[in-house]
């Protein structure tokens, strides 16, 4: 399955606003530091900011997810990931089973598009699998407590 998100695109006031804190900040640093120092923030905001402005390619299959971004293509293999978490405007596959603050950390995050079901659907049925019998939480309990009783 393949899917591209621009969120630049989907949001034209966010873009223009963004677009004039950067040309404000640029201006300001030239006039108060320097056309060197003015430079650099720009550059800093534009690598800080570029997949807002340009489009990031995403593409799923059996074995592996590839997002492709202007500068960078990603592959990571499906295998390692455990769980999927959506968002407000994407999904995160995580290799952890539960959440932990490590999540962000050491997984990946997907934008997705407005309409994402299909895809969410898709991506649990490749990465999670189904849950498999545990034990009776009653049977575990005894057990510990006849333990602790040995001692």
């Amino acid at each position: 399955m393949k899917w591209s998100v621009h969120p630049a695109k989907q949001n034209t006031t966010k873009a223009i606003v963004v677009g004039l804190f950067v040309i404000c900040f640029v201006v300001y640093i030239s006039i108060f530091f320097g056309a060197f120092w003015g430079m650099f923030g720009l550059i800093v905001l534009f690598l800080s900011a570029y997949s807002f402005y340009f489009p990031t390619h995403y593409e799923v299959t059996d074995e592996q997810v590839v997002i492709k971004s202007i500068f960078t293509t990603q592959r990571r293999s499906l295998k390692e990931f455990k769980k999927v978490l959506p968002g407000k405007n994407g999904v995160l596959l995580t290799p952890f089973r539960h959440k932990t603050f490590l999540n962000r950390f050491r997984g990946v995050f997907l934008f997705l598009p407005r309409d994402h079901e299909e895809i969410i659907t898709m991506l649990r049925e490749k990465i999670e699998e189904p849950a498999e019998e545990t034990p009776a939480k009653s049977e575990t309990r005894n057990s510990k407590s006849e333990t602790n009783l040995k001692f």
